[in-house]
């Protein structure tokens, strides 16, 4: 079912798309766990993050970046506005996918 917009309503979800772009781009992914959350932001896939972790040879502790690092990352303790809104997401997306 589709729901019809109004020009206000729109405009407020132009806003709130704006402010994600923004702090996508301004992100410093300084650390590993930062790097993961940035990509994720612009993948929206695990699958990818680990994939592209692994032909930059990023590792944990010597050993590949992992599915299950990824996970713990994107669904641990936010610290940050883009983790919260990442994390949220992921929460919802795992939630839908589990029904």
């Amino acid at each position: 079912m589709v729901k019809l917009i109004t020009v206000e309503r729109a405009k407020k979800e132009v806003q709130r798309l704006q402010h994600f772009i923004d702090l996508a781009e301004s992100y410093k992914s300084d650390t590993l766990n930062k790097w993961i959350i940035k990509e994720y932001a612009y993948t929206n896939s695990i699958k990818k993050v680990v994939e592209k972790a692994n032909s930059e040879s990023l590792t944990v502790k010597g050993e590949p970046l992992s599915r299950e690092y990824a996970v713990s990352v994107i669904n641990g303790k936010a610290n940050d506005e883009l983790h919260r809104i990442l994390r949220r997401g992921y929460r919802l997306k795992i939630n839908v996918s589990a029904l």
